[in-house]
């Protein structure tokens, strides 16, 4: 088969066609190839991290991964699905769609590790080593190198313990950011923990696969020297200090995996953090207010100033200037709000967090009558001090239906706000953070906080340094949906965007 007839037979691959590769896939297969194709993208390995662990739990673990991941890269997925292929070695799956083994064998060397078109040659490297490794190698592997990775307390453990499938351990350091791969060329890769396991343990030949992985995709860079004579476990802090694996200093090695054209916020002009939490709740308004207040009284919200130190401590550490009120009604909120955006014009964005009750599209003031959420993003987004600049709304609120069929309204009305804007594009660079999906309510605990909110701040301590905010959000939309209540309550947070770019936080301190 010519090349050229290769690449009219990969065009020619349907979507379609990939709910039938998948079936034909075993477990083991799908694991390798998830982890091929997902493992380059952070927040797609924890996606997928999340996935196979599922699938595991599961006797008939039917899944449509494949579809999902080319439709998420519509350009490229065809060349990556049909290289990683080969590298697992699906030859029936590649006969079925159409390709000649030897033909693919001589184009993409599969059995040749770290050289690939599409895949990340890390990844091949990584997959080749898990494929080579004795079970009883694995099994070493995931229990030293497991407890130099709970050492770094990054994110909750695993708590999945069969080291057949190696990958999935691979994956969750991945995320844990114990390991990194860089981009295709090496750039910013980081794999010192494996290195220096397999280097202790006798296993030189994987220790310089790893090396001349990197080496050999390096551009315009000075090559790594493989020490490969045995060394001395390090303690947790060599291991974050010498990174003998990165082909980058380690000064920039967090910058080298921020996406390129991003907003990156500074400390020195972070903006305003503006906090609004209600905790108690009052029904004193004139005659005038009173159609507009909540037909029952809104009982008092224990275990929000909990929320509220963790939000002044999270935004203060990334240097925003954080203003929090207590009780605020709901005209006041406005102003609050109108005035962070007077004083905006010098900053780089606004942060504006309401803790409260709420219902669908609402949010209660303190003197128990809502406003509408929409009007409240118009504000933020009517001041030509906020224009292009990034404007996150947070809201920490019941969103549950405000009308049940057959019944009168049971919230109260909204209380509209005098705001519009004139164009569209007042609207750019604008997130609105919910903690629930419309008609359910949000959870929160008396005495540690709402879901949403401290999943919020522990994804922005973990993650800030190297994930966009978007990602940040989409870690703690899969983490409050993990979760499960002492009746097995659930939550599903939910964001909007209006993003341009990728927006990176400020550095913390």
């Amino acid at each position: 088969m010519a090349r050229s007839n290769l690449l009219t037979q990969l065009d020619s691959i349907d979507q379609n066609d990939l709910l039938y590769v998948e079936r034909d896939l075993n477990f083991a297969q799908k694991v390798g190839l998830c982890f091929l194709l997902f493992g380059v993208e952070h927040s797609d390995a924890t996606y997928i991290l999340q996935k196979l662990l599922s699938m595991t739990r599961s006797d008939y673990p039917q899944s449509d991964l494949l579809m999902q991941y080319a439709k998420s890269r519509p350009e490229a997925w065809r060349r990556q699905l049909v290289e990683a292929l080969c590298i697992i070695g699906a030859r029936q799956v590649l006969r079925r769609l159409g390709f000649r083994w030897q033909e693919l064998r001589m184009h993409y060397l599969p059995h040749i590790g770290g050289i690939t078109l599409h895949v990340h040659p890390l990844l091949k490297t990584l997959y080749k080593i898990c494929e080579e490794l004795s079970l009883a190698q694995s099994g070493r592997l995931v229990i030293d190198v497991g407890e130099k990775v709970e050492q770094h307390k990054a994110g909750d453990p695993l708590r999945f313990y069969d080291p057949t499938y190696l990958e999935i351990f691979l994956l969750d350091w991945l995320t844990r950011r114990c390991i990194r791969l860089g981009d295709i060329n090496g750039q910013g890769s980081d794999v010192q923990l494996l290195i220096e396991y397999f280097k202790f343990n006798d296993l030189h030949e994987y220790a310089k696969l790893l090396i001349d992985t990197i080496n050999s995709n390096a551009l315009d860079q000075d090559p790594i020297v493989a020490n490969l004579t045995p060394m001395k476990q390090d303690t947790e802090s060599n291991i974050q200090q010498a990174p003998i694996c990165s082909t980058v200093k380690p000064d920039s090695l967090t910058a080298s995996f921020r996406r390129k054209n991003a907003i990156e916020l500074t400390r020195e002009n972070a903006g305003i953090a503006l906090i609004i939490n209600q905790q108690k709740f009052h029904r004193n308004v004139g005659n005038d207010l009173k159609r507009f207040l909540s037909p029952k009284t809104l009982l008092k919200r224990d275990g929000t100033d909990v929320d509220k130190a963790r939000l002044n401590k999270v935004f203060s550490s990334m240097g925003y200037s954080v203003e929090s009120h207590d009780n605020v009604n709901h005209l006041d909120i406005v102003q609050l709000m109108r005035s962070a955006c007077d004083r905006s014009l010098l900053r780089d964005s606004l942060v504006v967090c309401i803790l409260s009750h709420g219902f669908e599209e609402a949010v209660y003031g303190a003197d128990s009558i809502a406003l509408r959420i929409t009007d409240l993003e118009n504000v933020l987004c009517s001041y030509e001090t906020l224009y292009n600049k990034p404007k996150l709304l947070v809201i920490q609120a019941c969103q549950e239906e405000a009308l049940k069929k057959g019944e009168p309204n049971q919230k109260g009305l909204p209380f509209k706000i005098d705001v519009s804007t004139q164009s569209p594009g007042q609207h750019i660079n604008m997130v609105r953070a919910m903690s629930t999906v419309n008609g359910f309510a949000a959870l929160r605990h008396t005495h540690m906080g709402s879901w949403f909110i401290q999943s919020l701040c522990d994804a922005i301590d973990q993650y800030s340094a190297s994930e966009h905010f978007t990602d940040i959000l989409t870690i703690v939309t899969n983490d409050v949906a993990e979760k499960r209540g002492e009746n097995d309550e659930s939550m599903v947070p939910k964001f909007n965007s209006t993003l341009r770019q990728h927006v990176y936080l400020p550095p913390r301190l």
